[in-house]
C-alpha cells in the first residue's frame, strides 16, 4: 500500500468511527435525558433513607462521564480528519524477521477496540523511536521491559485538509527540510505545538518520568515552554489514573501569556490546566491587610526613577528577597516565641489552667505548631480534655469563647503590624499605616512571614507544578513555593532574560532549596529566530556558547534618529511598508521600555495605524500590530519586531543590553532597532550603573 492509499484508508476508517460515535453519543444523551425525567417524576416516591436517590445519582454520573469520554474521542477524531498522522517508522524487533510499520499522530486511532492501531499516539513508547534514533539499532522502554531491534525507515508527512501534500523519507531524527518549513511559517497570536518537530534533547525532557523536579535553563527560542506543556501532555497520557488536567498548575508571568499557551493541550487531545500568576496568589493571601504591588509596578518604578534612587531601590529589593533576609525573618520568629506571649491563668466555668500549664503546653507540648496557630491547638486540646471528663460536647458558642479568650494572650496577631515591628527592630523603614499598598520589595517577605507564623497550607490538589520564567523568581519566592507544593515540578527559564538588572543564579536557589530532588538540565539550541537575528542578540548579550538552527533571513537594522518625534515617524513608516506587503506578516510588535512610552506611541498611532495596546490588564494578544513593553512581551513571539528607545550600542549599560536582548529574541523573521540622539537624552548620557533610570535634573 502506497502513502496516499494509506492516508485514504485511515480517513475512511475515521469517518466510519465518527459516524458510530455520533450514534452512540445520541443514545447516551437520550439515556441521560430519560434518567433525569425519571428522577423528577419519581423523586417524591423514593424510600425514606434516600438509597434510591443515591443509586440514581451514581448511575447518572456514570452516564455523564461516559458521554464526556465519547465527546473527547469525537473531538480528537475530528481533528485527525485534517491531519491523521505526521510520521511513520518501520521497525524490526530483535529476533524477528518481519518488519512492522507504525504511523504517529496527535492521538491513538483503532477502528475497533483490541485492533492494531492505524495511528499511534506521539506519546506512546514505540513513538519515541521517531524522535530519538537515526536509522540503525534502536530501543524503547515498554511498560514491562526495554524492547530492542532495528529502525529501518522513517517518514515525515505533511497532510492538510485530508490531502497528502508531501512525504520525506528521512534518515535523521527530524528532517531539516520539515523543520525549516515549520520555523519559516508566520507566528500566530498563540504558541505553536511542536509535536511534529520535537528534537532529541527536547524529547528526553518530555518523556522524563524519573526525576521529581526538572530545572531547565534554556536559551531564548529553545522551546522551553512548549517542552514543559508537551511534558504535561505526556504525563497525562501515561498517568491517567494518578493525574488529571485540573491537578496541574502553571505559574505564568501574566494573563496574556496564559491565553497565549492555552490551546496547546487541547490541540494534543488533553483538557486545559490551571493557571495563575504568583503575584495574584500573593495578593489573595495579603489583601486582608492591604493591596499589594506587583512585579510590573516594581519594574516601572525602577525604569523611571532618577538613577541614584533607582540604584537604591533595586538594592533594597534584592536585599529583601535574599537568603540573608530570610534568615533574619527566621530569627525574628524565634524571638516572637517569648516576646509575643502574655500568659496568665485561664478560667472558663469549670475549666481552669494555670499560667505554668499554658506555658508548658505552648513551649513543650506543641513546639512544632506555628506560633499564631498554636493557641488554637491548645484550645482544642483543652476542649477535648473537658469533653472527655464531662462526657458531653461543648456547643459552638462555648468553643468560640474559649478560643477567643485564649487568643487574647497574644500581644498582637496582625501580620502587617508584626512585619512592621520586624522592620523597625531591624533598623529599616516601616510601611506607613496610610500606605495605599504593600511595596513590592516587602510583598514576598511578608508572605513568607505569614507562612512562618500560620504554617503553609500544602496544595495537595496540585500534583504537578510548572514555573515559567524562573529567572525572575527570587530566593524567598522559591522558598515559599517549596513550602506550598510537595508535588513534581517543571521549572524553566533563561538567565539572560531577567527583566530586572543583574542575573540571579536561580538554578543555585533550586539546588539549595529542593536538594537532590532537583535535576538540572540545559537546552542550548535556539529554533525561533533567523540565524542573523540570533547572532545579533547573542552579540548584544555577550553570549558565545549558543547554538542556532541555521535559517537564513534579513539582517537586523539599527536606525538612529535625531529626536524622539523623528523616531516615531520612522517606525510608523516602517510599519506602513510592512502593511503594504499584504499578508507578509500576521504579528508585528513595537516594544518599548516603559508603560508610559507604549501608551504614548499608541495614542499617537491609534487613528493612523491598525494598532492594539498590550498592557498588564490585557487578557490576550491580538494579531496585527501590537504595542507593548519588553517585559510583557517575554515568552511571546512575533513575525516582525521593532524595538524602540534604544541607545547607541557603544553607550548601552548592561541592563539596557538585557532589555534589548529580550526584545530582539521575540522576533522570528525580521528585527529593527530604533533610538534617537537628541542632546541631553538618556541615549547620549549614561552612567556606569546597571539601571535604566531617568537622569537626575
Amino acid at each position: 500500500m502506497n502513502h496516499e492509499e494509506y492516508v485514504n484508508r485511515v480517513l475512511s476508517r475515521l469517518k466510519e468511527a465518527i459516524a458510530e460515535l455520533e450514534e452512540t453519543m445520541e443514545f447516551r444523551r437520550s439515556e441521560i435525558a430519560r434518567m433525569q425525567e425519571y428522577y423528577w417524576e419519581s423523586y417524591t416516591e423514593y424510600d425514606e433513607f434516600g438509597y434510591e436517590k443515591i443509586d440514581n445519582d451514581r448511575l447518572l454520573k456514570e452516564e455523564a462521564d461516559a458521554h464526556s469520554e465519547l465527546v473527547k474521542k469525537y473531538t480528537r477524531y475530528q481533528k485527525m480528519l485534517d491531519s491523521p498522522y505526521f510520521a511513520a517508522i518501520t521497525f524490526r524487533y530483535e529476533g524477528e524477521e518481519e518488519e512492522e510499520t507504525y504511523y504517529i499522530g496527535i492521538g491513538d486511532f483503532s477502528p475497533k477496540k483490541g485492533m492494531v492501531p492505524l495511528v499511534c499516539d506521539w506519546r506512546a513508547p514505540i513513538s519515541g523511536l521517531f524522535y530519538d534514533y537515526d536509522i540503525g539499532p534502536a530501543s524503547f522502554q515498554a511498560p514491562e521491559e526495554r524492547i530492542y531491534g532495528e529502525l529501518l525507515r522513517k517518514f515525515q508527512y505533511k497532510i492538510k485538509g485530508g490531502k497528502l501534500l508531501y512525504v520525506i523519507d528521512s534518515e535523521i531524527v527530524i528532517n531539516d527540510d520539515i523543520l525549516q518549513k515549520e520555523l519559516s511559517m508566520n507566528a500566530n497570536a498563540r504558541l505553536k505545538s511542536i509535536v511534529t518537530t520535537i528534537q532529541k534533547e527536547q524529547n528526553a525532557i518530555i518523556r522524563n518520568e524519573k526525576d521529581k523536579i526538572l530545572v531547565i535553563q534554556g536559551c531564548a527560542g529553545s522551546g522551553k515552554t512548549s517542552v514543559a506543556l508537551h511534558r504535561v501532555a505526556y504525563l497525562l497520557y501515561h498517568r491517567r489514573k494518578q493525574l488529571a488536567a485540573n491537578q496541574v498548575l502553571v505559574l505564568s508571568p501574566n494573563p496574556v501569556f496564559s491565553e497565549y499557551i492555552s490551546h496547546i493541550l487541547p490541540e494534543l487531545g488533553e483538557e486545559n490546566i490551571l493557571e495563575m500568576t504568583f503575584d495574584l496568589y500573593a495578593y489573595r493571601e495579603l489583601k486582608q491587610y492591604k493591596d499589594t504591588e506587583d512585579r510590573y509596578e516594581y519594574l516601572e518604578r525602577l525604569l523611571t526613577l532618577p538613577e541614584k534612587e533607582a540604584l537604591e531601590y533595586q538594592s533594597r529589593v534584592q536585599e529583601k528577597q535574599s537568603k540573608e533576609y530570610v534568615l533574619e525573618l527566621n530569627e525574628f520568629v524565634l524571638f516572637l516565641e517569648d516576646s509575643l506571649m502574655n500568659f496568665r491563668p485561664f478560667t472558663y466555668k469549670k475549666i481552669q489552667r494555670s499560667e505554668h500549664e499554658l506555658r508548658t503546653l505552648f513551649y513543650e507540648k506543641f513546639p512544632d505548631i506555628p506560633i499564631l496557630e498554636r493557641i488554637k491547638t491548645i484550645a482544642e486540646y483543652i476542649i477535648d480534655e473537658e469533653e472527655t471528663l464531662s462526657g458531653k460536647e461543648l456547643d459552638v458558642m462555648e468553643r468560640d469563647i474559649i478560643v477567643s479568650r485564649l487568643e487574647k494572650m497574644y500581644e498582637m496577631t496582625d501580620l502587617f503590624r508584626l512585619y512592621n515591628r520586624f522592620l523597625k527592630e531591624s533598623g529599616r523603614k516601616e510601611i506607613g499605616e496610610d500606605a495605599r499598598s504593600i511595596p513590592y520589595e516587602d510583598v514576598y517577605p511578608m508572605l513568607y512571614l505569614k507562612h512562618l507564623l500560620h504554617g503553609s497550607v500544602k496544595r495537595s490538589g496540585i500534583k504537578h507544578l510548572i514555573v515559567d520564567e524562573m529567572q525572575d523568581y527570587s530566593y524567598v519566592q522559591f522558598l515559599i513555593l517549596s513550602k506550598m507544593f510537595s508535588c513534581p515540578m517543571t521549572i524553566l527559564g533563561d538567565r539572560e532574560q531577567q527583566a530586572a538588572p543583574g542575573k540571579m543564579d536561580t538554578q543555585a536557589f533550586c539546588r539549595e532549596i529542593f536538594g537532590k530532588e532537583a535535576k538540572m538540565l540545559t537546552l542550548e539550541k535556539s529554533y525561533r529566530s533567523t540565524s542573523e537575528i540570533t547572532r545579533f542578540a547573542s552579540r548584544i548579550a555577550g553570549l558565545t556558547g549558543e547554538e542556532a538552527f541555521e535559517r537564513p533571513g534579513k539582517e537586523p537594522e539599527w536606525i538612529t534618529s535625531s529626536n524622539e518625534q523623528e523616531m516615531w515617524e520612522t517606525i510608523a513608516e516602517q510599519l506602513q511598508k510592512e502593511q503594504e506587503c499584504s499578508g507578509q506578516y500576521e504579528t508585528t510588535a513595537v516594544l518599548t521600555t516603559t508603560k508610559e512610552q507604549a501608551e504614548r506611541l499608541y495614542s499617537v498611532w491609534k487613528d493612523k495605524l491598525p494598532v492594539t495596546l498590550l498592557s498588564a490588564e490585557s487578557s490576550r494578544m491580538e494579531k496585527g500590530i501590537v504595542i507593548t513593553t519588553f517585559y510583557l512581551a517575554k515568552g511571546l513571539e512575533f513575525d516582525s519586531v521593532h524595538v524602540a528607545y534604544v541607545p547607541e550600542e557603544e553607550k548601552m549599560t548592561e541592563y539596557q543590553r538585557q532589555i534589548l536582548y529580550i526584545g530582539a529574541t521575540r522576533a522570528l523573521h525580521e528585527l529593527k532597532v530604533y533610538g534617537y540622539a537628541e542632546k541631553g537624552s538618556v541615549f547620549t548620557e549614561h552612567s556606569d550603573t546597571c539601571c535604566l533610570g531617568a537622569k537626575e535634573q
